[in-house]
């Protein structure tokens, strides 16, 4: 049983002031009204032949009413419980048809929901166990790396593919393709050593984390489960508070690999600073179902952001003005670019990269190495497919430009150039795609 709501209560959940204040109005216009502890019902006499249809389910709260208002809730069901919590409105065992249809809809709609999370967390239980079950496997077998030595180490693509399968099997895609990478370590590196032995440490640190997954708090519980692969529902992500600014899209990258297209949109907030990245996949072509702004653009919207220690991936939630071009950005240096980055590994230890946004540095070719260098004589390294090098050096003209890109923790790969007051892309888009070039 419910008590009857205060004013305050009634005002708390009403959509704007407005709407209120019109509620207030209708105390002389109710007839049929009736409670019964866990919801409310009336007809409120309108404008037309026929009285408005309201109903409340004080469980919830939810609200019905037959009106064609788009406020939600309407001044109908405002009333309604403003009238009950003046005490107007007596108590009654059993609703009238026409709240019991909707009382009795929401009911049904509750017990498949509950039916739904029950077998819901039993399937999360199983993945969690074959997960666990997995990443014991993958510990056992870095010991045995790590207890034969390198030189003896089976490192060869084929040994990596295996233990990659497993960690499929065992529901961690998110480790199966940490593995994956590791042959490209070991075939393009002259330090592979050096990394590999980075790579495994943490993906030790990964098995130990999710083994102790209960204590850690919750933002780097939640990184964990997304380095391991466990999904996010859409839906939880945009019940996520949501951060306005005006977003400026610094860059724009889709990329193709066996027909799965992938669209990385990277974005700075104007006004609070901070970075986000949005995530599309397509598969077949690279016709992407979610529009975005173009890159160069600033956009006025709501961004709602992933779970995590150090929260990055967004997703778009109401746009409040048309985007439009920006000119500028604030000054941002080397140190920034450094400090952000060791922020963002200090809360999630797995973290491979960063948004950097440099200003006032020139691109240098020296020695066979790639810098970019700042007004003082600082550099840092540069990393990339040469093309995409040898197009940022002739977009500079060897002056100083502002660089966006993905700061790795050694070197800066290069996502797209400012010149006099444009955005320019320095990948190509895969085939099949649209440009993002505005």
């Amino acid at each position: 049983m419910t008590s009857p709501w205060s004013e305050g209560q009634v005002a708390s959940v009403a959509p704007d002031a407005g709407s209120l204040a019109a509620a207030a109005k209708l105390s002389a216009a109710w007839t049929q009204t009736g409670g019964n502890g866990d919801a409310l019902w009336g007809l409120c006499q309108g404008s037309g032949k026929s009285a408005y249809r309201s109903v409340v389910d004080l469980t919830g709260p939810a609200f019905h009413c037959s009106c064609p208002s788009r406020k939600f809730p309407c001044k109908h069901t405002l009333g309604l419980l403003l009238i009950w919590s003046q005490g107007r409105v007596p108590e009654q065992s059993e609703p009238p048809e026409f709240a019991n249809d909707w009382l009795s809809r929401r009911a049904r709609r509750a017990v498949a929901a509950a039916a739904t999370r029950t077998a819901g967390a039993k399937a999360t239980e199983r993945r969690a166990e074959r997960v666990a079950a997995g990443l014991d496997e993958l510990d056992l077998w870095l010991t045995d790396q790590i207890r034969g030595g390198l030189g003896a180490a089976d490192i060869s693509a084929s040994a990596f593919d295996a233990i990659a399968a497993r960690m499929v099997d065992a529901q961690a895609p998110g480790v199966a393709s940490a593995l994956r990478r590791l042959p490209i370590v070991v075939a393009t590196r002259a330090d592979w050593p050096d990394r590999l032995l980075r790579e495994y440490a943490r993906l030790h640190l990964l098995v130990v984390a999710h083994r102790r997954l209960s204590e850690l708090p919750e933002p780097l519980q939640a990184s964990v489960r997304s380095h391991v692969g466990y999904p996010v529902a859409t839906d939880s992500v945009r019940g996520e508070p949501g951060v306005r600014d005006r977003w400026m899209v610094l860059g724009m990258q889709t990329t193709e690999e066996k027909r799965l297209f992938t669209r990385k949109v990277w974005l700075l907030g104007r006004d609070h600073g901070r970075r986000a990245i949005l995530l599309d996949f397509a598969h077949g072509s690279g016709n992407f179902s979610t529009v975005i702004p173009p890159l160069g653009s600033l956009v006025d919207a709501t961004l709602h952001f992933y779970p995590g220690a150090a929260p990055l991936r967004a997703q778009f939630g109401d746009t409040h003005e048309p985007p439009e071009p920006f000119t500028t950005v604030a000054p941002s240096d080397i140190d920034t670019a450094l400090d952000d980055f060791a922020a963002a590994v200090g809360a999630d230890p797995w973290i491979r990269s960063w948004p950097a946004l440099l200003t006032g540095v020139t691109p240098a070719y020296d020695g066979g190495s790639w810098f970019v260098v700042d007004g003082q004589g600082r550099a840092l390294p540069l990393s990339g497919e040469d093309p995409v090098l040898w197009r940022l050096l002739g977009m500079s003209g060897g002056s100083p430009v502002t660089v966006f890109g993905e700061w790795t923790s050694d070197s800066l790969v290069p996502v797209s150039v400012f010149d006099r007051g444009d955005v320019y892309p320095l990948v190509a888009a895969a085939p099949s795609t649209a440009g993002s070039r505005r």
